[in-house]
């Protein structure tokens, strides 16, 4: 268990990491979107830069968040504190259904016709919302990278909200150019695809965590149970349940085996944990060992 805990505060550091990477390169594409759209006089990308701001947001809520869950087991919560970080990206999911539906109004408005704002052309306008653009996707890029080497439901979360940053910055940079020819309803069509795809960008981050918060079995119990009958000394498994995510795995289980003295049942479990932990990552096991006549009391006909 304490190499678990010595894992867990590792990887609060190599996530905080990120995050503080990410917050500066987040600060620099709000302060361009923002002076851009006012010496330009551009409502949208004012908008635009205004929703880049929630991402500096996000990034300093995970700092907090990834350093209260990567803390130790406390009292309050004996199998530590890492649903913290599943939580924060649930509602990162919510935030993306919020920006959806502000993109997909903004859009239907204009293409109703109760908006008269339009994206205004000008060259310093394009370059900005530009560069800004080729920030995001290396921030989405890294952060996604990162979140699939540590495992961070946070991150990968992070990144989909930059992924909305991407598409809404694509949506209006199409506009510039379509306003240029003459074009301007496709712009709204535009944004109301891209609402669609932060949908369900969220969505997939639901699915994602939902299940963790409903604390729904990482591993099949039939997987787990031909990990431990390939020990030697294992007679018997049953009753195992699991819950977490992998690399933050919790496992009960009764266990019945061949040795009778103490020391050497002891010696089992411990190769028990060993394959374990080498087949499904890091994992905290609580065993409970059973004699063989019990066991066939408790198995199933």
């Amino acid at each position: 268990m304490v190499a678990l805990h010595g894992r867990d505060r590792r990887y609060g550091r190599e996530v905080r990491r990120v995050l503080v990477v990410t917050l500066l390169l987040n600060l620099s594409v709000f302060a361009a979107k923002l002076v851009a759209g006012i010496l330009a006089g551009s409502l949208s990308v004012i908008s635009d830069a205004v929703h880049s701001s929630s991402d500096m947001l996000n990034n300093l809520v995970g700092i907090f968040i990834i350093r209260l869950a990567s803390s130790e087991p406390d009292e309050e919560h004996p199998f530590g504190h890492h649903k913290f970080e599943t939580v924060a990206a649930f509602g990162i999911a919510w935030l993306l259904l919020v920006t959806a539906f502000q993109v997909g109004l903004g859009a239907a408005q204009r293409l109703l016709g109760h908006s008269s704002g339009r994206p205004e052309i000008t060259a310093f306008t394009i370059a900005v919302v530009t560069a800004t653009l080729i920030v995001n996707v290396f921030v989405w890029n890294y952060e996604r990278r990162k979140a699939r080497q540590l495992n961070s439901s946070f991150l990968m979360a992070d990144s989909r909200h930059t992924l909305s940053d991407i598409y809404i910055s694509t949506s209006i940079l199409a506009g510039l150019v379509l306003l240029r020819f003459g074009i301007v309803d496709l712009d709204s069509v535009l944004a109301l695809i891209v609402s669609v795809i932060i949908t369900w960008s969220a969505c997939r981050i639901f699915a994602n965590t939902v299940p963790v918060l409903v604390d729904r079995a990482p591993f099949a119990s039939d997987y787990i149970s031909e990990i431990i009958r390939a020990t030697p000394g294992v007679r018997s498994v049953h009753d195992i349940m699991s819950r977490g995510v992998p690399g933050k795995v919790f496992l009960t289980m009764h266990l019945v085996v061949d040795p009778r003295d103490t020391s050497s049942a002891h010696a089992v479990t411990e190769e028990v944990e060993r394959r374990l932990a080498e087949r499904i990552g890091p994992c905290h096991v609580t065993t409970h060992i059973e004699p063989e006549d019990e066991a066939s009391k408790a198995a199933p006909p």
